[in-house]
């Protein structure tokens, strides 16, 4: 009648992990993480910081292209040392006087070329940046499936490692199973909650990584049933959007924009600079037959003198073309590092995906068998008990292996994206 009990505990069990091995296969709602994506765009406060300056970059335009404000002054002119503004007149008082300057041709369009390339420059970053809270938080949520997987299958072990201590023990009372049997079941659910306290400390330093990524100061716990495994496609295809939609090229793109519309700016800098004046004074003195004198306007031309052409626009010419010149060098390295990555990430997710076909047609399928064999064997006498538990602890470790092989696949993916610019309205192609 023991025996039978546990028979019994050991089918249920079976039952249920049965059940659990299918759950996977269930729809998962991209909807959960789509939600969480767009929290972190909103909220994460890296992003934010890089919106706002994004926006600064974008504000600094039009005053960079826009002529500088007129001098408007209001003064006295000729007055005469007994201070009355009518016995002279030449006194003028008020006059008032507006002086405009105007940068010489297409200096101000270059000013704001700089400006304009800065602040796309700003706006790539900014993609840059949300590209790296996305993967990230991607990662995180693939890390979370993994770990909660790993928990719910050692915590179905743990159970049955539970009901089977206790029909060893009465087994071992009535002398039908030696009391290795006992003590193997008893290590073996020792190892198992010792895991289980470890996983539990990880999945909460990974729910504290998830608040921290969608701009909240505590831990976010979330429940993963299942990850959307996308579709690589081919390397040669990756490579090409890399080279088109990476933000951090486009960065350094426009920032070589930038530094050749600074060289512009810098030699048309060297030109004069034209300032035009107006004024008109008001004058109060009678003329001898006792009429008003006229009023008096005054026009002037007037020009800036670089004569500290050495000192400083040749060397703001030379700044520019040094920082144009860096960054064709940064564009090259850049360019070569992300090409590198992408390759070898590329060659990690299509391992990952070799890998879990393998586990989940050929070695989980033939560790059940071995496990329902080796289980029917140990009913009838034919089998250990030690190898029952080796067979179940090799099949309950197998599907937690699986689950970190798609979480690193789906890791692996999650950086793919944010190397060839993917958003997350893109990373759509659920495999």
């Amino acid at each position: 009648m023991l025996f039978k009990n546990f028979k019994f505990s050991i089918v249920n069990f079976e039952f249920a992990f049965v059940i659990v091995l299918f759950s996977g296969l269930n729809v998962f709602a991209q909807s959960q993480l789509d939600s969480l994506i767009a929290t972190a765009v909103r909220n994460n406060p890296e992003i934010r910081m890089s919106r706002y300056e994004s926006g600064a970059a974008e504000a600094r335009i039009s005053p960079a292209s826009t002529l500088p404000d007129p001098q408007l002054s209001i003064m006295a002119e000729n007055v005469p040392s007994n201070f009355t503004l009518t016995s002279d007149g030449m006194t003028m008082f008020p006059q008032v006087k507006i002086m405009q300057m105007f940068p010489w041709f297409g200096k101000l369009s270059a000013a704001g070329d700089v400006e304009k390339y800065g602040y796309q420059a700003s706006s790539n970053r900014l993609s840059t940046v949300t590209l790296d809270v996305v993967s990230e938080l991607k990662k995180t949520y693939g890390e979370i499936y993994s770990t909660e997987k790993s928990i719910h299958f050692l915590d179905y072990k743990r159970q049955l490692l539970q009901s089977v201590v206790k029909v060893a023990e009465q087994l071992f009372a009535v002398g039908q199973v030696p009391q290795q049997d006992v003590f193997r079941a008893t290590a073996e659910l020792t190892m198992v909650q010792s895991d289980l306290i470890t996983m539990h400390s990880m999945l909460a330093e990974q729910d504290a990584m998830l608040g921290a990524l969608l701009g909240q100061n505590a831990p976010y716990a979330i429940q993963v049933d299942t990850l959307p495994l996308p579709s690589l496609g081919s390397l040669a295809t990756l490579e090409a959007d890399l080279h088109d939609r990476n933000p951090e090229l486009k960065q350094i793109r426009n920032v070589e924009q930038a530094a050749k519309a600074k060289t512009a700016f810098a030699k048309k800098d060297a030109v004069p600079d034209i300032n035009v004046g107006f004024s008109y004074g008001y004058r109060g003195a009678l003329m001898p037959d006792g009429t008003k004198v006229l009023n008096m306007m005054n026009f002037e031309v007037g020009m800036s003198l670089p004569i500290f052409f050495g000192a400083r626009q040749r060397k703001m010419i030379d700044e520019a073309h040094f920082m144009q010149r860096a960054s064709e060098e940064q564009y090259g390295t850049a360019e070569l590092g992300l090409y590198s990555e992408l390759r070898s990430t590329y060659a990690d997710a299509e391992a990952q995906s070799k890998l879990i076909p393998l586990y989940t047609k050929e070695l989980i399928p033939q560790y059940e068998a071995t496990y329902n064999s080796s289980l029917s064997s140990y009913s009838v006498g034919k089998t250990t008990f030690a190898m029952l538990i080796d067979n179940l602890t090799t099949l309950i470790n197998t599907k937690i292996e699986l689950a970190k092989i798609e979480s690193a696949y789906f890791s692996a993916s999650a950086q793919i994206a944010k190397l060839v610019g993917e958003s997350s309205e893109d990373y759509r192609g659920v495999k």
